[in-house]
């Protein structure tokens, strides 16, 4: 029985071995390194049979039905617009109005012009940019369309050329604002902060200032983390602003 064995296995040409490279040697090999699984031999196997051994992993895993790729949720992102009380937004001209106005591109500080996040201050010198609660337009943008509402639903003001202006209508004033704040703040008492700039300049180059004033809006309460009522709050401040510069112009 022992010889029959050792024949068997010296004309098939196959060694028992622990080690699993070598149940892969082929039967019919022609090179003795490959058939003593040891050298280059070895290493041709393992180069031979590794890939496949991890595509049969990794199609395991998928047929096992293991989730490899992250499961999709729904954008958390709200958006959100400055609205005032005039809607309509139309250049109408007014019969009895008698003042042409040019108003300008409204300045923004950087921190506020470079995102369209709404911004939350924390303390003097901390920003918070709130990644799900985002203007739908750049914040000038909005500041500018609620301004020229303002003006244009004032009596005296028979119609509003706002940037960019075209340059072919005769102007009587323009306007210029910039914007301070226009934000939340946190702290003790959470709050919506507006204040701006702004300056009347005759536009027939004679360089008069009917007016140059800073403007701030009542700071009103607000409870951190509505950011629909914030967007209401500012819109407000806005409206006020432009209410300002609409009895400026009336004087």
């Amino acid at each position: 029985m022992t010889r029959l064995a050792s024949a068997i296995r010296n004309s098939s040409r196959i060694r028992f071995t622990k080690n699993p490279l070598k149940s892969f040697i082929p039967m019919n090999s022609k090179n003795p390194r490959e058939l003593n699984g040891d050298g280059a031999g070895v290493a041709r196997l393992r180069r031979r049979f590794l890939p496949a051994w991890a595509l049969m992993a990794v199609a395991a895993t998928v047929l096992g039905g293991c989730q490899l790729l992250p499961v999709a949720t729904a954008d958390a992102t709200r958006f959100f617009v400055l609205t005032g009380p005039t809607a309509s937004g139309l250049s109408v001209a007014h019969t009895g109005g008698r003042l042409q106005i040019g108003l300008r591109a409204v300045e923004m500080p950087a921190y506020l012009r470079s995102t369209k996040s709404m911004v939350v201050r924390d303390g003097a010198n901390e920003i918070r940019y709130q990644d799900y609660a985002r203007w739908a337009e750049p914040l000038e943008a909005g500041v500018l369309r609620i301004l020229k509402e303002q003006l244009l639903a004032s009596p005296v003001v028979r119609g509003v050329d706002a940037h960019p202006m075209r340059g072919d209508v005769a102007r009587d004033y323009d306007v210029s604002v910039r914007i301070i704040r226009c934000e939340g703040a946190a702290g003790s008492d959470d709050v919506a902060r507006f204040s701006a700039s702004y300056e009347i300049v005759a536009a027939d180059g004679s360089g008069k200032v009917l007016a140059s004033r800073t403007f701030s809006a009542p700071e009103t309460a607000w409870n951190g983390k509505d950011f629909g009522a914030l967007a209401t709050l500012l819109s407000e401040g806005v409206t006020a602003l432009g209410g300002q510069i609409a009895g400026d112009l009336a004087k």
